[in-house]
């Protein structure tokens, strides 16, 4: 009888998810969305294929480094892997959000029981469990309900705070120079400060593409990236930063830096050079400043456009 009770369990799981409304929207831009989360960045969430972050909760990127007992660790990816461990086992209802002036997607997670159909009674919220965990701290840009939360895990020391962590800068440096760290196919780090590069926008790491009928894919989204490595190979990179409203990332406008280090040299900037090979796409919620040069690409068929591939934002909100 166990064994039935087990696979009556596990049928009623199927049909759950076969039903739910996650999977009925997937890609449609539901409000909700219900499955196991996937950690994919600095708070970034993946749940039912579409990417968002997690409302309240924020940490350092991968590559950011703390100080504990003056020894360097990688708290970044401590962090992001606290989040993944938080979640791992357990099924989550994820109200998902949009705010002005921010092109980014927010979602706050409960744990969800698929068999009752209902949010588990007195699970925790995923953002404020890893905010109490110590290992991300409170966003404030759009909600302040964990700072409470931040406060007890500094206090008790724990995570990220049991030693030094790099500063949370408030306000945008006007700019940034210095050798370039590739995140990902459009965000840089450039002398310590974190930089997405404006007006552009680029598959996530993930992602594939497709070379045409017959030719078979590609994982665009690591091809994009190591363009990006070999466009500031080598070379000292000048950003000029700013901030948009609602949105508190450093967005900049980055080129190879003169001989003094005040400025760019003459030439694209590696936000039109990303565009104009093929290798990004114009941002047209942000900006149309590149809109031409993705024409140009398109019409001579380079990079992404030698085959076919979806927009990076709506593989983000799910469509394959």
């Amino acid at each position: 009888m166990a064994n039935g009770r087990t696979l009556l369990a596990a049928l009623g799981l199927l049909l759950a998810l076969a039903s739910s409304p996650a999977l009925a929207q997937q890609g449609a831009g539901a409000d909700v969305v219900l499955g196991d989360v996937r950690v994919r960045g600095a708070g970034i969430v993946v749940v039912a294929n579409q990417w968002f972050h997690l409302l309240g909760a924020s940490t350092f990127e991968r590559d950011e480094v703390c100080h504990q007992n003056n020894v360097a660790y990688q708290c970044g990816l401590i962090a992001q892997g606290k989040l993944a461990e938080l979640a791992h086992l357990t099924q989550y209802q994820c109200t998902l959000r949009e705010f002005p002036g921010d092109n980014r997607r927010w979602g706050s997670c409960v744990p969800y029981d698929f068999i009752t159909r209902g949010p588990i009674p007195g699970g925790e919220d995923l953002g404020r469990a890893w905010v109490r965990s110590g290992w991300a701290f409170a966003h404030r840009l759009h909600v302040p309900d964990l700072v409470a939360d931040e406060e007890m895990a500094r206090a008790a020391k724990l995570g990220i705070w049991a030693g030094t962590t790099p500063a949370i800068a408030a306000e945008a440096p006007k700019q940034a120079v210095g050798t370039a760290y590739v995140i990902d196919g459009n965000t840089l780090r450039v002398g310590g400060t974190l930089v997405r590069l404006a007006g552009i926008d680029a598959p996530e790491a993930p992602q594939s593409c497709s070379l045409g009928v017959g030719q078979g894919g590609y994982f665009c989204g690591i091809v994009v990236r190591g363009i990006l490595v070999y466009a500031t190979m080598g070379k000292r990179i000048f950003c000029t930063i700013l901030r948009l409203p609602g949105d508190d990332r450093n967005w900049g406008t980055c080129g190879e830096a003169n001989a003094a280090g005040t400025g760019m040299k003459e030439g694209d900037t590696i936000n039109a050079q990303m565009v104009r090979d093929g290798w990004a796409l114009a941002d047209r919620r942000t900006s149309s400043q590149y809109l031409d040069l993705q024409i140009q690409a398109d019409n001579q068929n380079i990079g992404l456009w030698q085959g076919t591939f979806t927009n990076p934002r709506d593989w983000r909100l799910g469509w394959r």
